[in-house]
């Protein structure tokens, strides 16, 4: 039998901390770029930059381990049980009409 494939969330998750580390550690080299040549600006564009993104990843990790906690508790939310009660429901109007 073949591995398991990851499910979409988690494949998201990881790419998104894979860009979310790329950006951080390529503004930091900008930042030492620009103090090693000598820019005397200030660099709260910076700090704003990285800090944006990892508020934003905070919020997916949020909503990803909420939406694991309801999955993986007894009685959570599967796809198998969801589709079973739909089609149940389709039945019982259909029977209805």
């Amino acid at each position: 039998m073949s591995k398991r494939s990851k499910e979409f969330s988690k494949k998201l998750l990881i790419q998104e901390s894979i860009l979310i580390w790329i950006t951080t550690i390529s503004l930091i080299v900008l930042a030492f770029v620009c103090i090693f040549r000598g820019y005397e600006g200030e660099l709260p564009w910076l700090a704003v930059m990285i800090g944006l993104p990892w508020s934003a990843y905070g919020v997916s990790q949020a909503c990803y381990y909420k939406k694991s906690r309801i999955e993986n508790s007894e009685g959570g939310i599967v796809f198998a049980s969801a589709l079973q009660e739909f089609n149940q429901n389709e039945d019982s109007e259909i029977e209805e009409i």
